[in-house]
Formats: C-alpha cells, sequence, structure tokens
C-alpha cells in the first residue's frame, strides 16, 4: 500500500484540486485510490447546503471513504474550530481512520498550510509525519510571493521532518495571474530551493493538459506499475 499526503504553502490554493487530478489519474490507470481529508472547518451543518472538500475527493476515489473524523461549522483554523466545538484533535485517531481505508493507494490532503496549527504545539507536518507517507506533494500558487513560501515551507519540513520523503512542488495557477506567474517553475530551480518543479494549466482536474502533468508526477513516484 502507498500513501500520499498533500501539504500547501497556505490556503485556500487548489491542494483538493490538485488532489482530485491525482484521484482521477489512479483511477483511470486502475488503481484503488481514496482520499481522505481528516479535519476539514467551515463544513456547514446541513451536508445539502454545500460541497465539502472530503465530499468531493471521496466522489473521484474508486475505493469507498467513511466519514472524517473532525468536521466543524466554523470557517476558522481547525485548531480554532475545535478548541470552540470542545474537541481535542488526535493524531494516533487520524492514523487509526486512514489505516483503516484499504486502497492500493490512500491520500490524505492536510487543511492549510505546512505549519498550520492543529493544537498547541501540533501542526500539519506532525500530522504527516505520524501519517508516514511513501510519497508527499507540496502545492502552492503561481503568483508573486511564492518564491519565499516555497523555500519556507521546504526549509521546515526538510529541517523538522528530515525522516519524510523529499516532496513534490506542484504550483497551480491563480485565480488572478500577475507578473510572475509562469516564471515561478524555472526560478524555484534557478535559485536552488528545488530540482524539479510541476506547473497545472488553468483548468479542471479532470482536463487532459491537468492530467498529462499528473501522469508525469505519478510517474516520477514509480506509482505507474501498481496497476
Amino acid at each position: 500500500m502507498k500513501r500520499i499526503v498533500v501539504l500547501g504553502t497556505g490556503t485556500e490554493i487548489g491542494k483538493t484540486h490538485a488532489s482530485i487530478a491525482l484521484s482521477s489519474a489512479l483511477s483511470t490507470m486502475g488503481i484503488s485510490i481514496t482520499a481522505l481529508k481528516p479535519i476539514e472547518s467551515g463544513v456547514p451543518l446541513n451536508p445539502k447546503e454545500a460541497s465539502t472538500d472530503s465530499g468531493s475527493l471521496a466522489a473521484f476515489s474508486s475505493y469507498p471513504a467513511t466519514s472524517p473524523p473532525y468536521a466543524f461549522p466554523d470557517a476558522v483554523s481547525p485548531h480554532l474550530a475545535a478548541r470552540w466545538a470542545k474537541v481535542k484533535i488526535d493524531l494516533g485517531l487520524i492514523k487509526q481512520w486512514v489505516d483503516s481505508h484499504a486502497a492500493r493507494v490512500t491520500l490524505v490532503e492536510t487543511a492549510g498550510a505546512v505549519l498550520s496549527p492543529i493544537d498547541k504545539g501540533t501542526t500539519n507536518l506532525d500530522l504527516a509525519r505520524k501519517l508516514e507517507p511513501t510519497r508527499v506533494l507540496l502545492v502552492a500558487p503561481d503568483r508573486l510571493g511564492v518564491l519565499h513560501d516555497v523555500a519556507a515551507a521546504l526549509h521546515a519540513y526538510r529541517t523538522l521532518a528530515p525522516e519524510l520523503p523529499e516532496p513534490i512542488v506542484l504550483l497551480q495557477h491563480p485565480a488572478t495571474s500577475d507578473a510572475s506567474t509562469g516564471t515561478n517553475a524555472e526560478e524555484l530551480v534557478w535559485l536552488g530551493v528545488t530540482p524539479k518543479v510541476f506547473v497545472f494549466p488553468r483548468a479542471k482536474p479532470t482536463d487532459p493538459a491537468v492530467q498529462e502533468v499528473t501522469r508525469t508526477i505519478l510517474a516520477a513516484w514509480n506509482f505507474t506499475n501498481l496497476a
């Protein structure tokens, strides 16, 4: 069994979009995949009112997912939403929940950025370490400021979790592009921040152009022989 953890340099930057693209590609390849989001805030009390990230991920999973352990109605940082709900987020419980899905590949999307807090003294990076992923994807927006954000995220990751696999960096086209959009991947490599950067075009996760990049990522991870 393989496990992918999807981290980000921030919130609302396309982690779910990337996770759906990976899930769709794996399913098309005939590889059983369950895409999960164990912690989510801003979840409506009435599930019919709006879609959720976990629901969107489940729709593109070929192996069924059970209800996530932590879903909070308040659209704030998960650590604060949990505190308001008088709930303590348990990383061990999350790992048990993820482990209970027997798909060939499990994908876990985190909420927020690499160092976004889950509890006092606990971050998404601690969750990633607990899950012991086979591969890690770091998602960032292709816009001004991303050179710093990726460098800072990778520095924290390499310093605090050196036992984890080196992440693949993926840039997502932002809702509003700027003068740096389209240059940042090359600059991250030139600056020595990371040896390779993948870039998604602005399109749906199932679009052929996005799927082509996704399959290249999966090939880099040696996932193409799992079917």
